[in-house]
């Protein structure tokens, strides 16, 4: 005889360390040189509790220019931590974003980045968000735009 032991994934999963791959696309407020925005981002999460997670993200991140705009693409990597909090169930989760963003141009300066957001943590592994970035600029920066800012769908599998 043959037994089988079925277990249907939970929560609880998700607690501890998991690794994810994610990308994103963007696009960027009308007032922007920037037109869209393109994201790919491994990440780090440690979720001590179901209702609390922790990522560190880094990847890459570049901002294309309109094709009026006499600037170059903005591209840098970003190092940033998101906090996500599931404040209602165990799935919905709102999101905080703190950190920098390392320009790959001679000349681009380390930009400050922050944002928030909203998403929606599937029990697959999938994670599905909408959120706001600013890039504040450092004056010193060849390409000096004192912020520019994306609204991005952002996709991840945690493993």
């Amino acid at each position: 005889m043959l037994t089988y032991h079925l277990k249907a994934q939970s929560y609880d999963d998700f607690l501890g360390v998991k690794f994810g791959i994610g990308g994103g696309l963007g696009l960027t407020a009308r007032s922007s040189p920037f037109g869209y925005a393109i994201n790919l981002n491994p990440q780090i999460q440690y979720s001590p509790s179901e209702a609390l997670a922790l990522n560190l993200v880094t990847g890459y991140t570049r901002l294309l220019t309109k094709d009026t705009s006499p600037i170059k693409d903005y591209d840098f990597i970003p190092l940033k931590l998101e906090i996500k909090i599931f404040p209602i169930t165990e799935n919905i989760y709102g999101v905080g974003v703190v950190g920098a963003g390392l320009g790959l141009m001679k000349g681009v300066k380390t930009n400050f980045t922050y944002g928030g957001g909203f998403g929606y943590r599937f029990l697959n592994g999938y994670d599905l968000g909408i959120k706001y970035e600013a890039y504040q600029q450092s004056k010193k920066s060849i390409n000096l735009q004192p912020k520019a800012s994306q609204f991005q769908l952002a996709f991840t599998y945690f493993l």
